[in-house]
């Protein structure tokens, strides 16, 4: 046995230690990416239409110019569909309001009842609605990792029975719809968040646990390659001594 297939054998055993669980994480994640659809289950193309915005008519437009009048720091940001009806973002230096087109005046509470008819009316998916719920803390991370909500409380989730847990999810003022999650998307963002190895925000691919493990795997894989190499010319050798 060589000096090189010696070191590198060491090489390989002791780096396969270190490396197994995260190249099992890397190789299961890649798998999970491949095989579920991305934009008909982890986006929930196949379970919630999101509205259009609505068209704005002269009448509203004033509404909206005369609210702004009100405050010289006031902005127009955009027009949204939402339960309570046709809504204007508006924003200030720092907050944000929903301005109602039917009334000019600012939307403050949406009730559960039009929340649930409003969620009712976006799903297309094949299940019934099974509960609506006002979410008003940040709640625990799944697997430890996992919010899908990204740390924001204060909405109104409706969920319905599906076999991918379809969750939809509204902002409380207005009913304003904000995003769509299901069991799916949950496993998908925490297999990323292994995947990359950033356990926070899930969007560092330049982390430190990155960095260092990357080339470490690479010294595993080569270790391997010398591995390789060596028993394959091994081999060679004795079908040619026969």
């Amino acid at each position: 046995m060589s000096k090189l297939t010696i070191i590198a054998r060491k090489v390989h055993r002791w780096l396969a230690y270190l490396v197994f669980a995260q190249i099992t994480l890397w190789v299961l994640g890649g798998l999970i990416f491949a095989t579920i659809p991305f934009e008909s289950v982890i986006k929930g193309g196949d379970s919630v239409r999101p509205p259009a915005p609505p068209t704005i008519a002269a009448a509203q437009l004033h509404k909206i110019a005369d609210y702004i009048a009100t405050d010289e720091s006031l902005i127009w940001l955009s027009n949204h569909q939402s339960s309570l009806g046709p809504v204007a973002k508006i924003a200030g230096p720092t907050d944000m309001h929903w301005l109602r087109l039917d009334t000019g005046q600012l939307a403050t509470s949406a009730s559960k009842e039009t929340i649930t008819q409003f969620a009712q009316s976006l799903y297309i998916g094949e299940g019934k609605h099974a509960d609506t719920r006002h979410i008003t803390s940040v709640e625990p991370r799944f697997l430890g990792l996992v919010d899908e909500l990204y740390g924001r409380s204060d909405v109104w989730q409706v969920a319905f029975d599906d076999t991918l847990g379809t969750r939809l999810y509204f902002d409380s003022a207005a009913g304003v719809y904000l995003t769509v999650r299901n069991d799916f998307w949950v496993l998908y963002d925490a297999m990323w968040r292994l995947h990359i190895m950033d356990y926070t925000a899930g969007e560092d691919f330049n982390n430190l646990l990155l960095r260092v493990a990357t080339p470490i795997t690479l010294l595993f894989v080569l270790s391997g390659l010398v591995l390789t190499w060596t028993s394959a010319r091994r081999w060679l050798l004795r079908r040619r001594s026969i």
